[in-house]
């Protein structure tokens, strides 16, 4: 009975330029708008409001500020970071699955990423853990709040009010949103031409 349920399971190896170009598309669209608004809104008057480029001064090691020599090499470590992290995540995962992968049947068939799923996934997950961040934050010293984060990370959250709780997951579920549709979209996109392609050549093998 084992044998015959292992045997109709299937499993497939992820590759690493489909997750690498989603990373891409999704870190590269948003610092472009995270530069891009941190630029325009001082020249509107508006200042204070929006801190989302100052995670990338934390996060690349060459970006320095909005100026444009560090728009660019911040734009290119973007790119390059994305597609080192997909080049290195999905082989190690595929090598910690090697052996369950190697004892069952591989289907060539896609992986279907499903907006709705990842949406969800992204939105309860971070949402918890921002109103843990925020529970925590209301019992120890300012020194060691996690509040000076999310001021970054979401724009126009300044405190530990209600009301900007109830922003800051807002901004969560828009996030959640974006990151999903891009992922998904990516995925599916390039696990379908896989299968095309898979099957085009299948059919020359039939004809030949």
């Amino acid at each position: 009975m084992l044998s015959e349920t292992k045997s109709r399971t299937t499993g497939k190896k992820l590759e690493p330029y489909p997750i690498a170009s989603a990373l891409f598309f999704i870190f590269t669209i948003l610092y472009v708008v995270c530069i891009g608004i941190g630029l325009i809104l001082p020249k509107l008057g508006i200042v204070g409001f929006w801190h989302m480029h100052k995670i990338w001064q934390i996060i690349l090691p060459w970006f320095s500020g909005l100026n444009s020599l560090s728009i660019v090499i911040g734009l290119f470590e973007v790119s390059l970071g994305s597609y080192l992290i997909g080049y290195v995540i999905v082989p190690v995962y595929n090598y910690l699955t090697r052996k369950k992968v190697s004892e069952h049947k591989i289907e060539v068939k896609p992986i279907i990423v499903r907006f709705k799923t990842l949406f969800v996934t992204f939105a309860v997950y971070v949402s918890i853990l921002f109103t843990l961040c925020l529970v925590y934050d209301l019992f120890v010293p300012a020194e060691y709040q996690m509040l000076a984060l999310w001021k970054l990370l979401l724009p126009g959250f300044t405190s530990l009010t209600f009301p900007n709780y109830l922003l800051g997951l807002a901004e969560i579920i828009i996030y959640s949103a974006y990151i999903a549709i891009i992922f998904s979209k990516t995925i599916n996109n390039f696990e379908k031409s896989e299968l095309n392609k898979s099957e085009e050549d299948s059919l020359k093998g039939v004809i030949r």
